[in-house]
């Protein structure tokens, strides 16, 4: 299994913090840093993202302060952005970073937010797997796109480049709907949900096996940590139940043995679930499931 780090760009941080525990990932040797991605939350959401920096850009910070880790966003919500822009800053920075990003893509769930910013939340789904398929295509070299009859976008003799480094990046696809898992079989390199309680993160495993195609799929997963507190669970920001590797090691060693067996092949672990964690510890959460890996 590999491991990847969510690093506070949002919550109570400094730059200084950010940079803090990105370095401390590289020198741990986990293979990726993540940020999180939203842009305008509402006020009074009850979420630690109304003070963020902004993902793509805090990207292009850590990739000259890095050297080998890998650089994500999990996830990047691509439906409130323009996907040509996107698909340029992502090439753009991983030339910078010499092909060192990776991404996941998410539909997003903050309906307010997408209205804030002039986005349409009802045909996000569409618009999210046309903006996948269009990444594709830039980064492929190709100079003509059009998606379906009702395609939001049309390009005629585009021409993009520098392309990414890469020949292909690793997209993986966020969310826990049946319409994500069906956008992860389809158009994704693995399925990306947040692990919820055990007996339920298995019903939802079996649901996305049992989809054509899913049985051939990685599943990598996003799970908070805090090794200051006795609890395997927290709270998300849309109120629902997840669970949390925490300072009770044997547990986090059941977790973790029991995410392998459903065919987790990848976690990023985050940090500050709550986006209030002191930075110290969450260098020693990233100290403690290293040891663990």
């Amino acid at each position: 299994m590999k491991f990847g780090v969510c690093v506070p760009n949002y919550g109570d941080y400094s730059v200084k913090d950010l940079r803090m525990v990105a370095l401390e990932a590289e020198t741990l040797c986990y293979d990726s840093v993540w940020l999180t991605d939203h842009i305008l939350m509402p006020k009074n959401s009850g979420t630690p993202y109304e003070r963020i920096l902004e993902s793509l850009t805090c990207m292009a910070y850590l990739a000259p302060i890095t050297e080998k880790v890998k650089l994500g966003i999990s996830s990047l919500i691509i439906a409130m952005r323009n996907p040509v822009i996107a698909a340029k800053q992502l090439a753009t920075i991983d030339n910078l970073s010499s092909g060192r990003v990776m991404l996941a893509v998410g539909a997003g769930w903050n309906e307010k937010e997408f209205s804030t910013l002039g986005a349409s939340f009802h045909d996000r789904g569409r618009r999210v797997d046309e903006s996948i398929r269009l990444f594709r295509a830039l980064w492929s070299g190709e100079e003509v796109f059009e998606d379906g009859r009702d395609a939001r976008l049309s390009l005629k003799d585009a021409a993009f480049e520098p392309r990414p480094v890469q020949k292909r990046l690793t997209m993986w696809v966020g969310g826990v709907s049946e319409a994500a898992m069906k956008r992860a079989i389809a158009l994704g390199d693995a399925w990306h949900p947040n692990v919820v309680p055990l007996d339920q993160f298995k019903g939802m495993v079996a649901k996305f096996r049992g989809i054509p195609g899913g049985e051939k799929k990685d599943i990598c997963v996003r799970i908070g940590v805090d090794s200051r507190s006795d609890r395997s669970d927290f709270v998300g920001p849309q109120g629902e139940k997840r669970v949390m590797l925490s300072g009770n090691r044997k547990e986090n060693g059941r977790i973790i043995e029991e995410l392998a067996s459903l065919g987790v092949g990848y976690m990023i672990i985050t940090t500050s679930p709550d986006g209030k964690t002191p930075v110290e510890n969450q260098l020693d959460s990233l100290r403690m499931v290293y040891s663990r890996a």
